[in-house]
């Protein structure tokens, strides 16, 4: 069924035998030419219902998303999370599959461009889209992370994807007032993953917005809603970009907040085989109080950062131009390198400057089939 311009909901959700899909369309998409994509995740926890995208978010007469969609050109969909045993209903194995079904779901219905398309989600989805976003940054013009949270990560896995952090400085706390009776947990969605985010996001280089307001958790706080305007008037702006100079293949990628995802290609790079050690990750250590019953306690609480050594790969590439790579790669074996006409002469070598100074001069072999590359490289290290 083709979409048609205001709300729409279908169920069951795509590639479930339950759930609901809701799709807002304003009137500024022109439905008979490639649109821009906004795929938001929701909030809330494991008993939230699968009316959960409309009630809070889409709903015309209170919901946080409105009428902000109702003026920015992107048709937005919202589906309702998978069913989990928790709130993390977004970080788990099912919803990678989820999120193709939905893509796939909305070019079914309607002309999508693939170069527009906008992941994010606010705090449980929040949550999901640290973790889908990694995983997906190949697939985004642009990740939008809300109020969520992370736990391990390497955030090199969004380079050549621009990010976009929203969070309520205070967060942590239901209220402004000295003492309250249902205060926030650090844990759950504390400043502190956003502003630990925004520090390994500086040091590695990721290209990033950080805007901290100055709200607590939920999207209907004023400041929330004027942040909300700035992401939106940002999404309209960026672009995917297939041929990036610099990008990172990591896996297992993801926020392990349950679990992390071993897919082996992203981008113009795919891990072939990958040998028996181990790579470091950055990951997010709360200190203070993790409850917070006063002010004080609020203000105690804070972050250090970490690492830890886990089974994985890792492949760092920078195109520096005139047919040349420097490429760094952890606990790899055996990678593909893929090219197009925007990347170099494809008719021509390739100097590609690996590890310990390892040089490998290579003509690419031409192939079919794929929607981005034109030919690729294999290197055995």
């Amino acid at each position: 069924m083709s979409l048609e311009y205001g709300l729409s909901c279908f169920s069951p959700a795509p590639g479930r035998s339950d759930g609901k899909i809701y799709y807002f369309v304003p009137d500024e998409v022109d439905l008979t030419r490639p649109a821009a994509l906004f795929i938001f995740m929701h909030g809330g926890d494991g008993s939230s219902p699968d009316t959960a995208p409309y009630d809070t978010y889409l709903n015309p007469e209170n919901g946080c998303l409105r009428p902000h969609i109702d003026h920015i050109p992107f048709i937005t969909v919202a589906a309702s999370a998978p069913v989990e045993i928790d709130g993390k209903r977004w970080n788990r194995s099912a919803a990678e599959k989820y999120l193709l079904d939905i893509i796939d779901d909305a070019n079914k219905r309607a002309l999508i461009d693939r170069d527009r398309i906008i992941i994010g989600g606010h705090s449980m989805g929040g949550f999901g889209a640290y973790h889908l976003g990694q995983i997906f940054a190949d697939h985004a013009a642009g990740v939008w992370l809300s109020a969520g949270a992370w736990q391990i990560s390497d955030f090199r896995s969004f380079y050549g994807t621009n990010v976009y952090i929203l969070h309520g400085k205070y967060d942590c706390a239901s209220a402004y007032r000295e003492f309250h009776k249902e205060p926030r947990h650090h844990d759950w969605c504390g400043v502190s993953f956003a502003r630990a985010a925004d520090k390994l996001m500086t040091r590695y280089g990721v290209e990033h917005t950080y805007d901290e307001h100055d709200g607590g958790h939920g999207l209907r706080w004023e400041p929330a809603q004027m942040a909300l305007k700035r992401f939106l008037k940002w999404a309209e702006h960026q672009k995917r970009d297939p041929y990036a100079a610099k990008i990172a293949l990591i896996t297992p990628r993801g926020s392990a907040d349950p679990e992390m995802s071993c897919r082996q290609r992203s981008r113009y790079l795919e891990l072939l085989e990958a040998g028996n050690g181990r790579i470091t990750y950055d990951k997010i250590i709360q200190t203070g109080p993790n409850i917070a019953w006063t002010v004080d306690d609020f203000c105690r609480q804070g972050y250090e950062l970490g690492t830890v050594d886990l089974a994985g790969s890792r492949i760092i590439a920078e195109n520096t131009g005139n047919n040349h790579f420097i490429i760094r790669a952890e606990n790899v074996v055996k990678f593909n390198l893929y090219l197009a006409p925007q990347m170099g002469d494809v008719n021509k070598e390739f100097t590609i400057d690996c590890n310990d100074g390892k040089i490998f001069k290579m003509l690419p072999e031409k192939i079919s089939g794929d929607p981005d590359y034109c030919a690729k490289i294999t290197i055995s290290l």
